[in-house]
């Protein structure tokens, strides 16, 4: 019985040996970061958890190193150290920190960073590698000028298209971006280009929008605010909204209203008439010259009327030859055209115009007769004298 038991022993002793493991085995078992998604411009720890597997045999002298690229990096060492590291240890044991910075500059994206771990047992090196993939996060951000304007100097009345670029500088692409242009009293954003999509917008990359507006003929000289809601999801779908101001400059400028004579002229007749132009605007005009532009069923001799200067306010009567056609249409306002051509006093030059209005009618039976004065003087003075005569002949 004795020796029987002996054997068994034996036995259990070469089943033990047969299932020893002949070396240690280190796994990456965890990992854990300080921030996820990794942001732009910050330090991450990266913590690392190993462990050996085998119950048996310890793993001696190991190292654990670490390999980044763009837009990771690492800060201190590249690797840390364990002396020794067996199955029973406690989790403190296998468990390194590395400082990751990420650059500022960084895209949103996955991102790689390489683990390769070595030991030793009994002078046999041995190792393992792991590849995690580090998740960058962040956020489309924007940020937006006025790159031109078309014309560059915008005056009262004047129609303009602004260009606005939009700069992606956030960490993220930007999608299904819509830009909302809105102005003030005074200025009209149109409504057909109020409203621009622009797509996708890579980070660090941009894109334009162009708005056309109009200002108001009346409107004062001044700065006016314009505003911009750039809407746009980021890549994870988030919806953002942010807000621009720009200010448009209305320069100073002369600007001219005219009235006609309130005298109606005759049909089929060239009469003088009054016309009083006033500088309405914000500004001197300098070198005026006047001229009118007739429509049927006027007509002049193209005369060109000159002014030296007129002030905002200020108002000058200019008197023109103008021909009624004999085919009007009596008792009707017809419309003329005024061309002003002027210099702003740095001596930029302007052209400006502007409608006004003058009656026609027929002369009257009395107005016909009262015209022919002449005759009738002359038909007068012939009787006198005829009557003259017949006296001076009666007496002789």
């Amino acid at each position: 019985m004795k020796k029987m038991f002996l054997y068994v022993l034996a036995f259990a002793a070469m089943l033990g040996v047969s299932f020893a493991s002949v070396n240690p085995k280190i796994e990456l078992v965890n990992y854990s970061l300080s921030e996820v998604p990794l942001q732009p411009g910050h330090v991450v720890n990266l913590t690392l958890q190993l462990k050996s597997i085998e119950w048996d045999n310890c793993a001696d002298r190991v190292s654990v190193q670490i390999a980044t690229s763009y837009p990771l990096s690492i800060q201190g060492p590249d690797t840390q150290y364990i002396d020794r590291l067996c199955y029973q240890d406690p989790d403190e044991k296998g468990r390194v920190t590395f400082m990751i910075p990420v650059d500022a500059l960084a895209q949103a994206g996955t991102f790689q960073v390489s683990i390769t771990t070595i030991y030793e047992k009994r002078f046999t090196q041995l190792s393992s590698s792991n590849t995690l993939n580090l998740r960058v996060g962040g956020s489309p951000s924007f940020q937006a000028s006025v790159a031109s304007s078309n014309p560059v100097d915008i005056y009262a009345g004047d129609s303009a298209v602004v260009n606005i670029v939009l700069y992606n500088n956030g960490s993220d692409r930007a999608e299904s971006v819509k830009a909302t242009l809105s102005a003030p009293s005074g200025i009209d954003a149109k409504w057909a280009t109020s409203v621009q999509q622009l797509g996708t917008i890579l980070t660090q990359g941009s894109g334009q929008a162009s708005f056309a507006v109009e200002v108001n003929k009346d409107a004062a000289p001044g700065n006016y605010t314009l505003a911009l809601d750039v809407d746009y999801q980021s890549s994870d779908g988030l919806n953002k909204t942010q807000q621009f101001q720009f200010v448009l400059p209305v320069k100073e400028k002369a600007d001219f209203s005219v009235q006609g004579s309130a005298v109606p002229l005759h049909i089929g007749e060239t009469e003088d008439s009054v016309i009083t132009v006033r500088n309405t605007g914000s500004q001197e005009a300098r070198k005026i010259k006047v001229r009118i532009q007739p429509m049927f069923p006027f007509s002049s001799d193209g005369t060109v009327r000159y002014v030296d200067s007129l002030a905002p306010g200020k108002q000058v009567n200019l008197t023109y030859s103008i021909t009624v056609d004999s085919m009007a249409e009596a008792g009707s306002a017809q419309t003329l055209g005024l061309l002003v051509d002027y210099e702003d006093p740095q001596g930029n030059a302007f052209s400006d115009s502007a409608d006004f209005s003058l009656s026609v009618t027929n002369r009257t039976l009395t107005e016909k007769l009262t015209s022919l004065w002449y005759i009738w003087a002359l038909v007068g003075l012939a009787v006198v004298l005829i009557i003259v005569r017949r006296i001076i002949g009666m007496r002789k």
